[in-house]
C-alpha cells in the first residue's frame, strides 16, 4: 500500500513539491504498464519538465525514478518492474578518406590567417567530427550524453581547412575539487549543475605543428561558447572544467604535434 507523501525531495536537480510527488504517484497508478522509459516522458509532460528549448528531461527524469527506487521499501511509490531489454550498441564510426592524415603543416600562427571555431550542426559536418575524433584522438568517438557543443578548428590560408575539433557536453555531477573550490553544497550543485560544462574532447590534428594553435583556440572558445550554447540549449553556462591524463600529458599547452591530441 502506498503511504501519504508529507515532505519535499530533490532528485535529479529538481526540487519536487508534495504536490507534485503525488501526482506523480496517481501517474504511476493510472498507467501501471507503461516502462520506465515511457513513464519518464508521461511525467515530463505532467510536469512540464523541459529544457530550455522545450524538450522533455527524460534522461533526468529516468535518473530520478532510479534514485525512486530506493523509496519504494518506504512505501511511497510502486515503480513498474523493469523490462529486459536488448543491449543497445553504439553504432560503429566508419573511417572514410576524409578523416585520413594530410601533409605535415609546420608554420607559424600568423601564417594560417584567421583563427576560427565553427560551430557543427550540418548531418556531414557532423559525422565528420565524430571521424576525425574516432580516428585521431586516444579516447576515440564516444556518444555525449545531455546538451552537448562541437566545434571544427579552422583557418583560412592559405585556404580554408580545419585543424582540429573541440567538444563541450554535461558536467560529471560530484566533483569534490570542483565544489570545494566553488564552494557551493549539495543543493546549489543540484540546481545550478547545468551551469556546468565539461570540455571532454580537444584534438589538434597531429600532422598540425604550429606553436600557440592550442592556446588560441581555448582563448577563442572561452569567448565565444556562452551566446552559442545560449543558440544551441537556451541558457548560457559560466564555467568550463576540463581534464588531462596526467599519464599521457604535462597539462600545459604545449605547440604542435606536442600538444597532439591534449585532451
Amino acid at each position: 500500500m502506498t503511504k501519504t507523501v508529507t515532505s519535499t525531495l530533490t532528485l535529479s536537480g529538481r526540487k519536487f513539491s508534495k504536490k507534485e510527488l503525488i501526482g506523480i504517484q496517481q501517474t504511476i497508478k493510472t498507467f501501471p504498464n507503461l516502462s520506465l522509459t515511457e513513464l519518464a516522458q508521461t511525467i515530463c509532460e505532467h510536469l512540464s519538465w523541459t529544457t530550455a528549448q522545450s524538450r522533455n528531461k527524460h534522461n533526468a527524469c529516468l535518473d530520478a525514478l532510479e534514485k525512486l527506487e530506493k523509496l519504494e521499501k518506504l512505501g511511497l511509490v510502486e515503480l513498474p518492474s523493469k523490462r529486459s531489454q536488448k543491449k543497445r550498441e553504439s553504432k560503429k564510426v566508419v573511417w572514410t578518406e576524409q578523416s585520413q592524415a594530410k601533409p605535415d603543416i609546420d608554420s607559424s600562427l600568423a601564417e594560417l590567417g584567421s583563427i576560427t571555431l565553427k560551430v557543427v550542426t550540418d548531418k556531414a559536418e557532423v559525422t565528420l567530427w565524430n571521424e576525425y575524433v574516432d580516428r585521431h584522438h586516444y579516447l576515440s568517438y564516444k556518444h555525449p550524453i545531455g546538451a552537448a557543443l562541437k566545434y571544427f578548428i579552422m583557418s583560412d590560408h592559405p585556404q580554408p581547412q580545419v585543424l582540429g575539433c573541440l567538444l563541450f557536453s554535461a558536467s560529471v555531477w560530484h566533483l569534490a575539487d570542483r565544489d570545494q573550490w566553488i564552494e557551493w553544497d549539495k543543493k546549489d550543485r543540484e540546481k545550478r549543475l547545468n551551469l556546468v560544462i565539461n570540455n571532454n574532447r580537444f584534438l589538434i590534428f597531429p600532422w598540425i605543428n604550429v606553436p600557440n594553435l592550442a592556446s588560441k583556440a581555448l582563448a577563442l572558445v572561452t569567448k565565444q561558447i556562452r551566446n552559442d550554447w545560449q543558440t544551441a540549449h537556451g541558457y548560457r553556462p559560466v564555467l568550463i572544467e576540463t581534464f588531462v591524463d596526467d599519464s599521457q600529458y604535462l597539462g600545459i599547452l604545449l605547440s604542435g604535434s606536442e600538444l597532439g591530441m591534449y585532451r
